[in-house]
């Protein structure tokens, strides 16, 4: 909305949304009837076709700019603020009787300050302030931060819960067959807090001395700070620990011997930025929040001499995780005491280093002919990694070594940012005045991605049965080549279309971190296997096409009933990812240990995919300056059910191979078991959600069709 003669402006945006299932898939339901279980109780195994419980999520989103045009000077402000509450519990049919569900909370916002400054004709710069948040936790609905009483039965009996057969003892599971479901009232919950801000600054002077040269300086600073609480073990059991354990520890008090018992082997916390105990903490040593620092700083020079563009560019990126790594990780009994409760030797400790890059960029374009244009360019890229596989609480971690967790959840404490080299060359070509194509070709080499890895330990350890550990670190590399062709019509009588067609072929040592956390562990010659077989990548799809085609009547047009209304049809086509075929034990799709490939890796490819989205919508002028926009948006407008993974034994989504091959089948079992194991684990595929750590996307289809109503205000 403009005033003072259009140099303030301001615009205001409030969004609500609620979803019932957060991820909606197209499961069956369960109609078995009433079924004994083992201890005698019974229960009706009904369960609606459709959304899930538990699986919630409601926000409130609010963004707001404001422009201030005091020429030569703009001043921008922007800001945004969420409020999210969700469901955090992975759901389950096993949990299907259990209405106490782990909740989620967070809150984020930002806001920021842009200033551009135009000196005069040939110069102009831009500085702009930053600063963001993020935090939330989960938690138990009814005893939420007071996770020490999640396993005292008098707390949860104040909300009227009795499930626990005696003060500090967690319910027993009720069991049928080989299954086990939570009882009613069952804490399945963790408390879990964390909370990450950043401040940064960016500015940059662009200078055109002439009508040849463009030049531009710039540069940007972020500084993180990063906090993290959490425990590896279910915190219903905490309480009963530390009972168990007082009369071993007389001379502690109770806030030291809580410590102790999250410390070690009972607990493994996983945290930064706070205590032990889940305080906020802001001082030096194990506890001090994460503070990385990611700088860059670049420079670029467009020249435009008679009809050759060449953009030169070169770019330094420097990056400081800020983060303590094991002097010497092969030897991790000098930076951990295993036989003090984990305790942390700090002269075992040490600073990680620091990384910086120089890459540069070039690209170039210049006319074919006065309707085709060539266009061609090389750069170098460099990509931090996910903090998320750098930081770990030194407890945590001291846990996983000492209790020779295999798997675990190893970190990378001083991982090398991924490099990409990338190539580019094509033309684009224009057919009529409202109608153009582009066909691109490209190559990507990617080094130094993130892979599972093993640290072997000197043999002189003094800690009897201390084993080789896991960790991450660089390795894994890919190659990505490929073309892509786009159709661009900008809109004539009525009609505006976007069209995408690309091919590509990925292949490399690995499509995730996870790839090869299964062949880890399997000793080849009396040493670990490392993988670096080039397959197909999980995550590539051969052919995919994209086509938005957009139909609308403006103002004035189309009489008052079509008048400012349109219809956007969204068709989104693709291509299977590969997959590999296996053989292996009945939970061949959770354990990778158990899984033996029966084909090359990447040799199978899951089916194609395609969908359609609609959208109509209407505007209507209310009064002078309001106008409302009124939609329908039909997602999957045909229901399609559209397969993105399989199970890995049969690559089909009906049947895991289990019921039907002897050797797996449990004996003695009738019609009963057959049909709640094909509820569980083939109708709701929960074994294969299970490996969600292994795989890149645990659902078995896209999203069913849904239809949302929508109103906009625009003043």
């Amino acid at each position: 909305m403009p005033y003072f003669e259009n140099r303030v402006k301001f615009f205001a945006n409030f969004n609500y949304q609620f979803n019932r299932d957060n991820d909606p898939q197209p499961y069956p339901g369960i109609n078995i009837g009433n079924i004994v279980f083992t201890n005698g109780d019974s229960a009706n195994f009904v369960y609606p076709a459709g959304a899930i419980k538990g699986n919630r999520r409601e926000s409130y989103s609010y963004a707001g700019t404001l422009n201030i045009d005091l020429n030569p000077v703009i001043i921008r402000l922007s800001g945004t603020y969420a409020d999210i509450t969700f469901d955090d519990y992975r759901p389950t049919l096993q949990s299907m009787f259990n209405d106490r569900i782990e909740k989620g909370k967070q809150f984020n916002g930002s806001l920021n300050l842009k200033l551009t400054h135009v000196i005069d004709n040939e110069m102009f710069y831009e500085v702009s302030l930053g600063y963001f948040y993020m935090e939330g936790n989960t938690r138990d609905p009814y005893l939420k931060g007071d996770y020490w009483s999640y396993g005292d039965s008098l707390a949860n009996a104040k909300y009227g819960f009795n499930a626990q057969p005696s003060r500090y003892a967690a319910p027993v599971d009720w069991r049928i067959y080989t299954f086990n479901f939570t009882k009613p009232g069952t804490v399945v919950s963790n408390f879990t807090k964390f909370d990450r801000r950043n401040f940064n600054i960016n500015a940059s002077l662009t200078y055109n001395p002439n009508k040849t040269h463009s030049l531009k300086l710039g540069g940007e600073f972020i500084q993180y700070t990063m906090r993290n609480w959490s425990t590896s073990v279910l915190q219903s059991s905490l309480i009963g620990t530390y009972m168990n354990q007082r009369a071993s520890y007389p001379g502690l008090t109770s806030k030291e011997l809580k410590e102790t018992i999250l410390r070690g082997n009972n607990g493994g916390v996983n945290n930064y930025g706070y205590d032990v105990l889940g305080e906020e903490y802001d001082g030096n040593g194990f506890y001090a929040p994460h503070k990385p620092i990611m700088a860059a700083a670049y420079i670029q020079d467009k020249i435009e001499y008679q009809d050759i563009i060449l953009n030169l560019g070169l770019r330094w990126d420097y990056m400081d995780v800020d983060n303590l790594q094991m002097k010497n990780p092969a030897r991790p009994w000098e930076s951990i005491d295993f036989a003090n409760n984990n305790t942390l030797l700090e002269n075992g400790w040490e600073a990680t280093r620091s990384f910086s890059y120089v890459s540069p960029r070039i690209g170039i374009s210049f006319p074919v002919s006065d309707k085709t244009m060539f266009h061609a360019q090389f750069g170098k890229f460099v990509q931090y990694p996910r903090l998320v596989d750098v930081y770990q609480g030194y407890h945590r971690t001291a846990y996983e070594i000492g209790q020779n967790f295999f798997f675990g959840s190893p970190t990378g404490r001083n991982i090398e940012p991924t490099k990409t080299t990338q190539y580019e060359i094509g033309f684009t070509q224009q057919l009529t005045d409202f109608l153009s194509f582009d066909l691109t070709a490209y190559y990507k080499d990617v080094k130094d991605q993130v892979v599972f890895a093993k640290q072997v330990l000197d043999k002189d350890s003094p800690v009897a049965g201390l084993r080789d550990y896991n960790t991450l670190a660089n390795g894994d590399f890919a190659t990505t080549k490929g073309f892509e062709v786009t159709f661009t019509m900008r809109r004539y009588q009525r009609l505006q279309m976007n069209a995408n067609l690309s091919f590509q072929d990925a292949r490399g040592t690995g499509s995730y971190p996870n790839s090869n956390r299964g062949i880890m562990g399997t000793p080849v010659e009396n040493r670990f296997f490392q993988p670096v077989y080039i397959s197909p990548l999980e995550y590539n799809n051969d052919l995919r096409a994209n086509l938005n085609l957009d139909y609308r009547f403006g103002v004035n047009d189309g009489g008052s009933i079509l008048e400012q209304m349109g219809a956007s049809l969204l068709v989104e086509y693709s291509s299977g990812h590969p997959f590999t075929r296996g053989t292996g034990g009945i939970d061949l799709e959770g354990d990778a240990r158990n899984r033996q490939p029966v084909e090359p890796l990447g040799a199978s490819t899951t089916p194609s995919t395609l969908q359609f989205d609609l959208r109509i919508d209407k505007s209507f002028d209310i009064y002078d300056k309001l106008k409302a926009n009124v939609y329908v948006l039909i997602i999957n407008l045909f229901d399609a059910k559209n397969i993105e993974n399989v199970f890995l034994r049969t690559g089909t989504t009906d049947d895991d191979g289990v019921i039907n091959d002897p050797s797996l089948r449990p004996a003695g079992y009738g019609a009963d078991y057959d049909a709640l194991y094909k509820a569980i684990n083939v109708d709701y595929y929960e074994q294969y959600q299970a490996a969600g750590g292994l795989q890149t996307a645990p659902y078995f289809y896209g999203s069913p069709r849904q239809i949302r109503l929508g109103i906009k205000l625009e003043y």
